[in-house]
């Protein structure tokens, strides 16, 4: 059985994946050199507009980190098989709104929150933020 993977080639073999994702989804992918101000990835949708992502391996949200500044959270389903889970790509303020009515009142809110799973209140809020990919082209 192989050993464990390391944080840093989870964060890589996540990284492929979304990037597949992404890509199958109509994005174009452009990785910047240095994750500056929470920009793991550009990412270029069909109309020309460009989203600054922020890629976690679960659903978070963090306001003093990435609170007023446009970036958009990608992350996937914790608990979905590894590949094939589906992809998440939400507006963090947004996601961030959702989080705090339902924990901001709870003793370990401190502006940021990061869940283990995604209950069902959550996936149905989440729901038109998944990722559709295109469907392959038939030969």
């Amino acid at each position: 059985m192989p050993a464990a993977l390391m944080s840093n080639e989870i964060e890589a073999a996540n990284r492929a994946e979304a990037t597949a994702i992404l890509i199958r989804a109509g994005y174009r992918v452009y990785r910047p050199e240095a994750d500056v101000s929470g920009e793991d990835l550009l990412i270029r949708k069909s109309d020309g507009e460009i989203l600054a992502v922020q890629m976690k391996g679960r659903p978070s949200v963090d306001k003093p980190r990435y609170g007023g500044h446009g970036i958009w959270m990608l992350f996937p389903d914790p608990a979905g098989s590894k590949p094939g889970r589906p992809w998440f790509l939400v507006e963090h303020d947004k996601l961030f709104c959702w989080v705090k009515k339902r924990h901001g009142a709870a003793p370990g809110w401190n502006d940021a929150w990061s869940y283990p799973r995604i209950g069902a209140d959550l996936l149905e809020f989440l729901q038109p933020s998944v990722l559709q990919c295109e469907p392959e082209p038939e030969n």
